[in-house]
């Protein structure tokens, strides 16, 4: 699970590169040029759910079979210390190997002062502000998971991911996951930001990724007619 989770952070992290190939073309921003990232940025939970990685944000469904009692709280709680950790070791070693090739000098520097800008944009944000996004960011992300996991073909799952994935990103709404490589590369990039205002934003929005993708499984749960009061266990 380690393993699968550390390629899904780099794999969120490929998306978040061709979010800021958009933005750098794309400066001041527009609508449609918003919407535009978005849709770049779709290429990273592509590649993770095309591929089975284990992607924390996804993995906040899990409170659905816990719920039901068909998964142990310890075990729940464990898978997500596991995704959330190797995503954020895939994330950061992507960030390097990034910088390291060169990525923030692309299109005449201009990738890495959009890398600047939009990390710095993420550290000033108020912790009440970074919560209510991470909920609705993980909302969308969850729906766009659920969707393509009911998908019957690779075209109808990437056609089922595009959609909310394009929204929450325009929006500018905050996933923890994406976050673990926009902040490291902002980083790289030059933004100013202290231990605090990182650790802040990654552990607010993590808890607000939690609490959005709890309300998507267990309302769809429900919603089909999952009962939670199962006396079903899965140890």
């Amino acid at each position: 699970m380690m393993v699968l989770a550390m390629l899904a952070g780099m794999f969120i992290g490929f998306g978040s590169i061709a979010f800021l190939i958009v933005q750098a073309n794309a400066y001041p921003m527009t609508g449609p040029a918003q919407l535009l990232s978005g849709a770049a940025f779709s290429v990273g939970l592509i590649l993770v759910m095309l591929t089975g990685a284990e992607l924390f944000t996804g993995n906040t469904m899990f409170t659905l079979p816990a719920a039901m009692r068909r998964l142990t709280g310890r075990r729940l709680f464990a898978a997500w210390i596991v995704a959330w950790a190797g995503n954020l070791i895939g994330s950061v070693a992507l960030a390097a190997l990034f910088t390291a090739a060169g990525g923030l000098e692309g299109l005449e520097g201009h990738v890495g002062e959009a890398a600047a800008r939009v990390a710095q944009d993420k550290l000033d944000k108020a912790p009440a502000t970074i919560f209510a996004s991470g909920v609705l960011a993980n909302i969308l992300v969850c729906l766009a998971v659920w969707m393509a996991m009911s998908a019957g073909s690779i075209p109808a799952k990437i056609l089922a991911i595009i959609g909310p994935v394009t929204i929450f990103v325009a929006a500018g709404f905050e996933h923890s996951v994406a976050n673990m490589s926009l902040i490291p590369i902002g980083l790289m990039a030059g933004t100013s930001g202290g231990a605090v205002a990182i650790t802040s934003n990654l552990v607010v929005s993590t808890i607000g990724n939690v609490v959005g993708g709890s309300l998507v499984s267990l309302a769809l749960g429900v919603g089909h007619g999952q009962s939670l009061s199962s006396d079903d266990h899965e140890e």
